[in-house]
């Protein structure tokens, strides 16, 4: 049996097959999976905001933020003995969890889904996946073993991405 691993709010964990690392009840923020499939090495970065300018940086949580969670989530892996060139990422959330108010502007679970696929980009990480916005919250098991992620979204069926 795989050990599970939750990864809350602002975190990031990396490990290797037969982890299985999860997330629930995930709302406006966005998941982020990079997955080594030839060392099935992978991991999960919890991004709460979309960007961190303007943050005191030494009460800084790089993880929190899409523009430096992507960065740091490759990092770990890197060090983990990952190639660049062997990893694939998959994006999960930015639901708009709740009802519009007058600010139409204002819409965190986008403004997350857009920084993540912008810092994946910049970076020329391959995303091969997503199951981003709506407004219904998701969970997540992501097994390392096949780099699969089992998909749950609140009244509907589970699905693998």
């Amino acid at each position: 049996m795989s050990l599970v691993m939750p990864v809350g709010m602002g975190e990031m964990k990396v490990v290797r097959s037969p982890s299985l690392l999860a997330v629930y009840g995930i709302g406006s923020c966005v998941i982020v999976s990079l997955y080594d499939p030839k060392t099935r090495t992978g991991g999960l970065a919890h991004v709460v905001l979309p960007d961190s300018s303007g943050i005191d940086r030494n009460s800084f949580n790089p993880v929190k933020f899409a523009d430096t969670a992507v960065p740091a989530l490759y990092e770990a892996l890197k060090t983990e003995g990952v190639f660049k060139s062997s990893i694939v990422a998959k994006i999960v959330g930015g639901a708009e969890m709740f009802p519009p108010t007058e600010d139409f502007e204002n819409n965190v679970g986008r403004d997350n889904i857009e920084a993540v696929k912008k810092a994946l980009r910049k970076m020329r990480l391959p995303l091969i996946a997503e199951n981003t916005g709506g407004c219904r919250g998701r969970s997540i098991e992501f097994d390392l073993e096949t780099g699969i992620i089992k998909l749950s979204i609140l009244a509907e069926e589970d699905k693998e991405i």
